[in-house]
């Protein structure tokens, strides 16, 4: 979908804005924004009328500040976004506004419903379509930060992360606000594992084992 994109603002945001996600953690590495551009790319095709411009730049930056805090790291992105003067070349301010609130909006605790299109299409995006790659990226979570925590304690932490976020009851079950039938046989399975403890236990020590 690179097409789709200014080819200026590409270049800077591959060269200038890619590279800061190194010193991000795994689970919010290069890596996932990657994944996110094209979960967002696949969703958005369902819309009209999209910048394509501005949602790829909503993605690029949306975890840009979670090397500094993460509890606070969508606020210090959309921040980023906002401040870098490089970027007024490619959009007007209203567009950068538009750009800042899907960045602000875009954790699934995030209690409001994304207040554009952009959010919600960068809120969807974000989540994993994946069961294996959610353990993987969760128990990696909990290595970079909870470094003193064993290995079943790493398993219990995944495993009260999975059921308070995706649970029946989960925080985030309902921040979903695209149609997307990926997602939706994602969180089934999901739900499915987390009702079979011991699957998931099972499941989460092989993953880790391998990661280790």
């Amino acid at each position: 979908d690179e097409n789709l994109i200014n080819n200026e603002l590409l270049k800077y945001i591959k060269e200038n804005v890619f590279k800061v996600y190194d010193l991000n953690g795994k689970s919010h590495d290069i890596n996932h924004i990657k994944y996110v551009l094209q979960r967002a790319f696949e969703i958005s095709k369902q819309y009209e009328g999209l910048d394509y411009n501005m949602l790829f730049t909503a993605v690029s930056y949306h975890d840009i500040g979670d090397h500094i805090d993460r509890k606070t790291h969508e606020i210090i992105s959309a921040n980023w976004m906002w401040n870098d003067e490089n970027l007024d070349k490619f959009f007007t301010r209203d567009q950068k506004q538009i750009i800042k609130e899907a960045i602000e909006d875009h954790r699934s605790s995030n209690k409001n419903v994304p207040r554009n299109i952009y959010g919600k299409i960068l809120a969807s995006a974000d989540k994993n379509t994946n069961v294996t790659t959610f353990l993987e990226r969760t128990l990696a979570f909990g290595f970079e930060h909870y470094k003193d925590f064993t290995y079943k304690e790493q398993i219990d932490r995944a495993y009260d992360h999975a059921e308070k976020k995706f649970g029946k009851n989960g925080y985030a079950v309902n921040k979903y606000y695209v149609k997307d039938d990926k997602y939706e046989r994602y969180l089934k399975e999901l739900q499915d594992l987390i009702e079979n403890k011991e699957e998931f236990y099972k499941k989460a020590e092989n993953i880790l084992k391998q990661m280790i």
